[in-house]
C-alpha cells in the first residue's frame, strides 16, 4: 500500500441496518463503539488513527475496521452490552471474541494481532 492510500485508511461508520452485513463479510472485524461528546473516545480515536494504516497494510485489508456512534445506534450498544465508552470489540466472523481495554498504540497493535490470530488470519 503506498503512502497516498495509507493516508485514507479510516474506520467505516456502520448502523443497525448495515452492521450484520459488514461483519459477516469479513473473517475479522474491529468495532469501536463511541460518542461525539466522549473525551476518552477522542483520545482512543487518535491512537487508532495513527496505527490503522499500518495494521490495514499488514493484514492486506482482511480485517474490517468499523465504528458505531452509540448516540445514534443505542440498540447496537445494548446488543453487545456496551456499558462504558469507548468500547472496542473484536469479531471473528459474526462472533464477538474479545474486548480491547488498553490505551496505547502498542497495546492496540498487540490486541488486533490477537484478534487476527483467533480469526485465523495470523500465526
Amino acid at each position: 500500500m503506498d503512502q497516498v492510500d495509507k493516508n485514507h485508511v479510516q474506520m467505516k461508520d456502520v448502523t443497525g441496518k448495515t452492521f450484520d452485513k459488514e461483519i459477516s463479510g469479513s473473517r475479522a472485524s474491529v468495532v469501536k463503539f463511541w460518542a461525539p461528546w466522549c473525551m476518552p473516545c477522542k483520545q482512543l480515536a487518535g491512537v487508532i488513527n495513527r496505527v490503522l494504516p499500518d495494521i490495514a497494510s499488514a493484514y492486506q485489508g482482511q480485517i474490517n475496521f468499523l465504528q458505531v456512534n452509540v448516540d445514534e445506534e443505542s440498540e447496537l450498544a445494548q446488543k453487545f452490552a456496551v456499558m462504558t465508552l469507548p468500547t472496542v470489540i473484536g469479531f471473528s466472523g459474526t462472533n464477538a471474541i474479545e474486548r480491547f481495554t488498553g490505551r496505547t498504540e502498542e497495546e492496540f497493535l498487540k490486541w488486533v494481532h490477537r484478534v487476527a490470530q483467533r480469526a485465523g488470519l495470523a500465526d
